[in-house]
């Protein structure tokens, strides 16, 4: 797990509503398994291979309605760089974590003071990275792009004892 950290504030824009943002830093470089660029050495050694993915920034946005007693609204947006460059694409065909940007909507609904159901919902837009699939003495034996894009449903019942 690389190391990361945050910094983010949340402000109560009004009685209802709440706004947060934050920045997040992840280093993925300091992860040989991660950060390493492909090699000839053996996975597993020190300077083995890994994804070659680079450090990024992250910074997010999010709101919040307490609509009513019962019902809050939720709505988000995430954007950061892409950690994999051109020429790390070899083994990004495992783990193509190029996505940049998601947004995110949910909330939360309690019938009672006891019961919550809450859901979200997650899209991340399509992002493609293309390069040298393998090499060898130098000379590319492929060209590929990796993408990726994604959604993601979440629904949860919570209750109070």
């Amino acid at each position: 797990i690389p190391e990361n950290y945050s910094l983010g504030i949340a402000i109560q824009a009004s009685p209802t509503v709440q706004v947060a943002l934050d920045y997040q830093r992840i280093n993925y470089s300091n992860v040989p398994s991660v950060g390493n660029p492909a090699s000839a050495n053996p996975p597993g050694a020190p300077n083995g291979p890994g994804f070659g993915w680079s450090d990024i920034n992250v910074v997010k946005l999010g709101v919040q309605w307490q609509m009513n007693e019962k019902w809050t609204l939720r709505a988000g947006y995430n954007h950061g760089e892409n950690p994999v460059g051109t020429d790390d694409v070899s083994f990004g065909v495992l783990a193509p974590g190029v996505t940049k940007s998601h947004i995110t909507l949910g909330g939360t609904y309690a019938p009672t003071k006891n019961e919550e159901w809450s859901f979200a919902y997650m899209y991340a837009k399509k992002n493609a990275v293309s390069g040298n699939y393998f090499t060898s003495g130098g000379v590319d034996l492929d060209v590929h792009t990796i993408y990726m894009n994604q959604q993601s449903l979440g629904i949860q019942y919570s209750r109070k004892f």
